[in-house]
């Protein structure tokens, strides 16, 4: 047993790059800074919001609810994260072979990946709960109860989001096996949808557009500890952790080679279609691309959800399902954010949250030989991959644009200033990315996460976004057309000065790769 901790300290330590600190490879190391730069940046601001929630519930004199809200918050973003994530690197790691040697039994080896998830897991939902109960601690009685309830929680959340995502992915799949109807965004869609309809179904019978509402009413904590049901909601819980573990060790222990054979036929498959053919340029560039594209789950589903989201909000408000929107205003810090400001926030945020472009040229992988001897422009490869990326929003972005109009009644001047603001914002993060990736473009990967979720491009694109979403909110929240032309004037400028950097380069390949 101890042997076993010790290799899950290890693998945790792999999977969260800090072995790779100490490597010899200069390359190797600027990776891992990379990576653990990218995830501290992500923990450190989603810190910041929990106490902006604090905060928020104290002026309220909602206080009590604290602990309710977080613990939803903190699941539905675990469950949407392993949903996007998928579970492939945990039923078949790249270090299978190697833990698989280990003088070790079979069925430790293969719980060993799913073991260092849990860990992962358990790790920061603690440090997020902890950081609630210090911040909140003068406005709580019960001191002990309450750092109890952080332990338990903190086991509670990341198990349960994790073995839900990981039986529904399970039956999923398995139902799309059995029918024959297997595909990619098909699975992606599915699963994602089964875990959030819930949620879902909780939003659209709300009485209030306050997220904060929402996430109450669709917590799994229910009740504060000054309600009495409070007792029984915790047993509950922790009766469904157990039995849902037994459940997904089972599979992992007994199904393990069945996994491992979908896993694999599912790679089969997707090299399959991922052969690259040349007829016109852009089109038939646009269509390797979408064939690259639809032919990794990974890739699909950890890109796909801000443009379902951005259809699904807009169809929502349009059909009447969310009320009361025009009496909707939010007042922080002395400022009032009304619902035509916060939905514009959103649409942007949404908008440069992810792009396929930060990615896509490492997604090649091996056959990026293929693209560096073809008599192909680099700048028509760089037209397709950004076209993609704009294409998968276009959907959302006409609805939204009905939504101004039907909805907020804009002005046409605005309502054309703003479209037109959009669109060069969702090209330049596309840009932004196509020019970060082909800087740091990594080919040799071995899991489709590695170059989706943890390359050097997307985290670099990701630092990108993060900075330009508060200056792009200050724009639209100032909401004079004058300072909108201003910002379509510098988007265009910074749009063809990258473009123009990029047609001078080259697709190269660094030996190192």
């Amino acid at each position: 047993m101890k042997r076993l901790k010790l290799l899950g300290l290890f693998r945790l330590k792999n999977q969260l790059r800090l072995a790779n600190l100490n490597s010899s490879n200069k390359e190797v190391r600027k990776y891992a800074m990379y990576t653990i730069s990218g995830y501290t940046a992500a923990l450190f601001m989603f810190l910041g919001y929990v106490l902006f929630i604090a905060i928020d519930l104290q002026t309220s004199h909602n206080i009590e609810t604290f602990f309710v809200l977080l613990a939803s918050i903190l699941f539905w973003v675990f469950g949407i994260w392993h949903t996007l994530s998928g579970f492939d690197e945990v039923i078949e790691s790249k270090d299978s072979d190697f833990i698989f040697s280990l003088p070790i039994k079979s069925w430790q080896a293969k719980l060993l990946p799913l073991g260092s998830k849990y860990l992962i897991s358990i790790f920061l939902t603690f440090v997020v709960l902890l950081f609630g109960y210090l911040i909140t601690i003068s406005f709580i009685n019960h001191y002990v109860l309450v750092l109890l309830l952080v332990l338990l929680l903190s086991v509670i959340i990341p198990l349960l989001a994790t073995n839900v995502t990981f039986l529904l992915s399970l039956l999923v799949r398995s139902l799309l096996t059995l029918i024959r109807c297997r595909h990619h965004v098909i699975e992606s869609i599915l699963t994602l949808g089964l875990f959030v309809a819930p949620l879902l179904y909780t939003i659209v019978n709300a009485r209030s557009i306050d997220y904060k509402d929402w996430f109450i009413d669709a917590s799994i904590l229910q009740y504060s500890l000054t309600a009495i049901p409070f007792l029984w909601n915790l047993i509950w819980l922790i009766v469904l952790v157990i039995v849902t573990s037994w459940i997904t060790i089972i599979a992992f222990v007994y199904f393990h080679d069945f996994l491992v054979s979908q896993k694999n036929k599912q790679r089969k498959q997707r090299h399959t279609n991922t052969r690259w053919t040349v007829q016109k340029p852009i089109l038939a560039l646009l269509s390797k691309e979408f064939r690259l594209y639809f032919s990794s789950l990974t890739y699909v589903s950890n890109t796909i959800l801000t443009p379902v989201i951005m259809v699904a909000g807009n169809i929502c408000l349009l059909m009447g399902i969310i009320p009361h929107v025009h009496s909707f205003s939010y007042d922080i810090i002395g400022l009032t954010i009304t619902a035509q400001d916060l939905f514009t926030m959103v649409t942007f945020l949404l908008l440069v949250l992810t792009t396929t472009t930060s990615c896509s040229l490492s997604f090649e992988g091996s056959n990026v030989w293929v693209m560096i001897v073809a008599p192909i422009r680099l700048i028509n490869m760089a037209f397709a991959k950004i076209l993609l990326n704009t294409i998968l929003f276009l959907p959302g972005l006409v609805l939204t644009v009905i939504v101004y109009d039907s909805i907020f009644h804009v002005s046409l001047p605005y309502l054309l200033c703003l479209t037109v603001f959009m669109l060069l914002t969702l090209c330049l993060i596309s840009v932004f990315g196509f020019f970060v990736n082909l800087s740091f473009p990594s080919y040799t990967w071995s899991n489709d996460m590695e170059v989706v979720k943890q390359s050097k491009a997307t985290i670099l694109t990701a630092v990108i976004s993060m900075l330009m979403i508060p200056v792009i909110s200050l724009v639209v929240y100032v909401d004079t057309i004058f300072l909108l032309l201003l910002a379509i004037v510098v988007e265009v400028a910074v749009i063809l000065g990258v473009m123009k950097k990029v047609a001078n380069s080259s697709l190269r390949v660094k030996e190192n790769e």
